[in-house]
């Protein structure tokens, strides 16, 4: 028999007899029920108020290698078991991160996770040989000994043990069945109280260059399938944070005029028709709650760029209201932004913003910016890094243009290149992984003008 199995039926075997002896003692904290056992004078550790628990065992002051999921999707889970993901990096030198999600509750029912807002970082040097990743899902049909335990301890007991196991453990052997095996029996109940949906681990090493890019994990057992991001992020790299809270979308009418276009890509899908395409660099699609662009890969060229508009409408004397978001926080000279009065690819209004917290507004014609109506200027109005803005652009056929972000107007100009046009979006980085969203889009069109097909 493959030793896996062997060592996850003792385990298993252990952990229901170890239940067994504890209940007929009358020293389990827990009824059959699940509930703490009544007159208890024991207190229950607090769980975590944030959806997500994230630790690392150390600060990181150098260079660091980050790994992003951005899908997984869990393929043996039953329609009513919850899932909860531990996600855990750790480095042959000591170090480790890890992620619990969700840590504030037993789990989500949902076979597919996007974990795009929670990335693990973990410092590298020239000393660190590997750096692994692990993955792992379970069901808790127990929740309550998790608890009883610790949310927090019981994910820090997950990240030493497996970072123990890897010091010294069987490179054959499972790791969650090792992990619980060597601790001492601290790990039984909780273990007895949990179906492993699937679990599976990558390792990276320097000498593969720690490869940028995107990859995909499909565990052993055939219960993840899991795509993520790699990042070198070197130590002179400089990180801008956020600076104030995430803006509203306005919900105020505008009088004189109609809505013409009102997107939240709810549920994957859109009224209108964007352009949605994928090649070896990027790939643009709508997913839940955004039009997507992700840069995956730059070729023959120092960035990577690429963009989408609403095909076939074309709007005159319109306004549009934006909610745009950058998710990577790393992310090198990243630019994204509204290509307003859009005639073709190369022919248009550019307006976008930058992670430095910058914006620019430019005539494009024939693909070369023909005129800079205002050049790269930084404004306090604009969220700087990772961060989500609110872009409004109210245009005239007669060539007036008045740009604002997040409610600041930023300048009005006038330019009579174009008199109308569709809307696109777009997204341009010095680095990949880099991922915008536009998560909201309203466009209104003066009740004067008239909407219609693009000839």
């Amino acid at each position: 028999m493959h030793p896996l199995f062997v060592c996850l039926s003792r385990l298993l075997l252990a952990s229901l007899l170890l239940g067994v002896i504890l209940g007929a003692a009358g020293c389990s904290r827990f009824t059959d029920s699940g509930d703490p056992a009544p007159g208890t004078s024991e207190s229950v550790p607090p769980t975590p108020n944030s959806e997500a628990l994230r630790i690392s065992s150390e600060p990181i002051t150098g260079s660091r290698l980050r790994i992003t999921l951005t899908d997984l999707e869990l393929l043996k889970r039953d329609a009513d078991a919850e899932a909860q993901i531990f996600v855990l990096l750790a480095d042959d030198q000591g170090a480790y991160a890890y992620l619990l999600y969700p840590a504030n509750r037993a789990g989500d029912a949902s076979d597919t996770f996007a974990l795009t807002t929670y990335p693990l970082d973990l410092g590298i040097s020239d000393e660190t040989r590997t750096v692994t990743l692990w993955v792992l899902a379970l069901h808790n049909w127990r929740y309550t000994s998790a608890e009883s335990f610790g949310i927090d301890a019981l994910a820090s007991s997950l990240a030493v043990g497996f970072r123990s196991w890897l010091r010294r453990g069987d490179p054959q052997d499972d790791p969650l069945a090792a992990v619980v095996s060597a601790s001492d029996g601290a790990l039984y109940e909780w273990f007895a109280g949990i179906e492993v949906l699937g679990q599976g681990l990558v390792r990276f090493a320097p000498d593969e260059g720690w490869p940028p890019g995107e990859d995909t994990l499909t565990t052993a057992d055939g219960g993840i399938v899991a795509d993520y991001t790699i990042q070198v992020i070197p130590s002179n790299n400089t990180v801008a944070i956020p600076s104030g809270p995430t803006p509203v979308f306005p919900t105020a009418a505008r009088a004189g005029y109609a809505l013409a276009v009102d997107e939240t890509f709810a549920g994957g899908v859109s009224a209108a028709s964007w352009y949605e395409g994928s090649d070896s660099t990027y790939t643009n699609e709508i997913v839940d709650g955004a039009y997507e662009i992700k840069l995956r890969d730059i070729q023959d060229r120092g960035f990577a760029r690429s963009w989408g508009s609403i095909e076939e409408r074309q709007f005159t004397n319109y306004t549009v209201e934006a909610q745009v978001r950058l998710l990577e926080q790393d992310a090198q000279t990243a630019e994204y932004g509204l290509w307003l009065h859009y005639q073709d690819d190369y022919n248009f209004i550019y307006f976008g913003i930058s992670n430095n917290s910058a914006y620019r507004v430019a005539v494009v014609q024939q693909n070369q910016p023909t005129r800079e109506l205002q050049p790269w200027t930084v404004s306090d109005a604009i969220q700087p890094g990772a961060a989500t803005n609110i872009l409004t652009a109210e245009t005239t056929a007669d060539g007036d243009l008045s740009l604002y972000a997040n409610g600041v107007l930023l300048g009005t100009f006038h330019d009579e290149a174009f008199t109308g046009g569709s809307v696109a979006f777009f997204c341009y980085a010095e680095s990949v992984p880099t991922t915008c969203q536009l998560e909201r889009i309203r466009i209104w069109q003066a009740r004067s003008s008239a909407t219609a097909p693009s000839p």
